[in-house]
């Protein structure tokens, strides 16, 4: 008889917790797109692209970043990766721009500058891969993937 009355109070904190724990997603994760990319001035074997980024916070308040490591793809075509260790604050339901550097190693990366230089008039085809550290609620990195499409916005000054 006990048994019988317990049951329906078991049951009741089961249901209780299994919703509290689904609905405890801290965080959805930001979105990411490629808004431009700008070649700068070459340094020696190295040409350096200027990656505008548009980091995008669906979230009901401020997530903030740490670390950021990515690698590019342009044209089908791995291209370079990087790294920026600045603190980036995205506003609650906001977005942030930022500029990301990607360093080309013109030896490596000449058929991929060739492909882009020859596709100057077309947007290019690209695939971002993005990890960030996440530093509210201790979630540690995130991953961010990105298949889009940009244009080139010309020459760094």
């Amino acid at each position: 008889m006990i048994q019988n009355a317990i049951r329906p109070i078991l049951i009741f904190v089961a249901v209780t917790l299994l919703g509290a724990c689904a609905a405890f997603n801290p965080i959805e994760k930001p979105r990411a797109a490629i808004t431009n990319i700008k070649m700068a001035p070459g340094n020696g074997f190295q040409q350096k692209l200027l990656v505008g980024l548009q980091l995008d916070n669906p979230n009901a308040f401020a997530v903030n970043l740490g670390r950021l490591r990515y690698t590019l793809e342009l044209q089908g075509q791995s291209l370079a990766g990087g790294s920026l260790n600045e603190a980036i604050s995205l506003p609650a339901n906001g977005q942030t721009q930022l500029v990301i550097p990607v360093e080309v190693n013109l030896l490596s990366g000449l058929g991929v500058l060739s492909k882009i230089l020859g596709n100057m008039q077309s947007d290019l085809d690209y695939k971002l891969s993005l990890t960030a550290a996440v530093t509210n609620f201790g979630l540690g990195d995130i991953t961010i993937n990105k298949v889009g499409k940009v244009g080139l916005g010309g020459s760094a000054p």
